[in-house]
């Protein structure tokens, strides 16, 4: 799909094609963007500025080999940009970031409601628990479905880090929601 939107963009200038591209991904790299800034407006801007370049930029579309990867890159280095203009840092460190998950689904029995609200609850308080290193690496594999090839280009990291740092959340997490669980 994505890969579709991108050849119509590129090679016909399909303004639908693109509009169909960045509701699509707009909201998981505005998330990825607040994640980092503490600011959703600011982050809603820097998505914004990413595809307006992008737009810009579409005859040279075609030699982007995975668009998804290159956009959560290009977001995160205008995010490091924007931090280092605004605060004069030079590093932000994964601590300082903050990672929602999106709630699990909704069910219209209210037992499992209730139940599921815990489960969530002990989920939501065990990644919480994570190092910051690690809760980002969760929500890009989990809520947005990364690969951990695709995440290891967009955090310069190796997919061993990758693959161990989810080993780590998992283990936390399973922990945390053991106790939840029907035995």
């Amino acid at each position: 799909m994505i890969n579709t939107w991108q050849e119509n963009i590129a090679l016909n200038n399909d303004s639908n094609a693109f509009k169909a591209l960045y509701l699509h991904l707009m909201p998981g790299l505005s998330k990825f963007a607040q994640s980092f800034l503490k600011d959703s407006l600011a982050a809603e801007d820097i998505v914004a500025d990413i595809f307006a370049g992008l737009w810009s930029n579409r005859s040279e579309l075609m030699k982007i080999d995975n668009l998804r990867v290159y956009l959560f890159a290009s977001v995160r280095n205008a995010c490091m940009n924007y931090l280092q203009r605004r605060d004069r840092i030079t590093f932000y460190a994964f601590e300082d970031m903050e990672v929602l998950l999106e709630p699990l689904v909704t069910t219209s029995n209210p037992e499992q409601q209730l139940i599921m609200g815990e489960i969530t609850q002990a989920m939501q308080e065990a990644i919480d628990k994570l190092p910051a290193k690690c809760r980002l690496i969760f929500k890009l594999a989990k809520e947005e479905k990364l690969k951990y090839k695709e995440i290891a280009a967009i955090l310069s990291i190796s997919v061993r880090t990758i693959d161990s740092q989810l080993a780590i959340a998992f283990q936390r997490i399973h922990a945390a929601v053991d106790s939840h669980l029907v035995k």
